[in-house]
């Protein structure tokens, strides 16, 4: 009885071993922080420290293991107010209006192989708080970061309806006009009706509501 208690014993240690040094490397990130010049407003550009973090991935993409749990966050001082956020999603659009900032987030979390947009506003404290894609500020709606080759700012020159069918600003438009909330990326392009329409109404006559 005395052996076959010591191998449990060796037993049970080596899977509690297992187990802790699993979990160990399953806490591991990976992180990563720099900063980008963001022009928030006309003649106003701050520095905006952003940290992108996940679970360190081990192995290839195809055997490997770990991952997820993104983490993005940004942190900026204007005006005397210190502004920082997290969340999983990433920040594609920081603006400010009326002594307020105004972030729109690229969610590809919420619902796997689709995407959709976050919008928050900044509180006096520089938190900030979820709203509505319709409360959000119609003629500051353009994307000003994270471009692609996809998706990239030569799109957003001069807002030519005729280059921005598949831009990811004409969605975040359709969001907050209401017509659609989750896109399949590369299948959603936009009606350059529509694009003419919006450009006109709060961009060119600059009406808010």
């Amino acid at each position: 009885m005395t052996l076959l208690k010591c191998i449990g014993f060796i037993f049970l240690g080596l899977i509690s071993l297992v187990i802790g040094v699993v979990y160990l490397l399953s806490i591991q990130r990976d992180c990563s922080t720099w900063v980008e010049h963001i022009q928030i407003a006309k003649n106003i550009t701050v520095d905006v420290e952003l940290t992108y973090s996940q679970r360190k991935v081990y192995g290839g993409h195809g055997l490997g293991w770990g991952g997820g749990d993104y983490k993005n966050s940004i942190k900026f001082n204007y005006n005397g107010v210190s502004y920082f956020h997290e969340t999983p999603y990433i920040p594609i659009v920081i603006r400010l209006y009326e002594d307020a900032v105004y972030i729109i987030y690229h969610d590809r979390e919420t619902y796997p192989g689709k995407i959709t947009y976050k919008f928050y506003r900044s509180t006096t404290k520089g938190e900030f708080k979820e709203i509505m894609p319709s409360k959000f500020p119609k003629h500051i709606a353009i994307q000003n970061r994270w471009f692609t080759e996809v998706d990239n700012a030569e799109r957003l020159i001069g807002l030519d309806p005729d280059k921005m069918t598949k831009a990811r600003t004409t969605r975040i438009w359709y969001m907050i006009e209401g017509m659609q909330s989750i896109f399949i990326p590369q299948k959603n392009p936009v009606s350059i009706d529509f694009v003419k329409q919006y450009k006109e109404k709060y961009i060119t006559n600059k009406q808010e509501d």
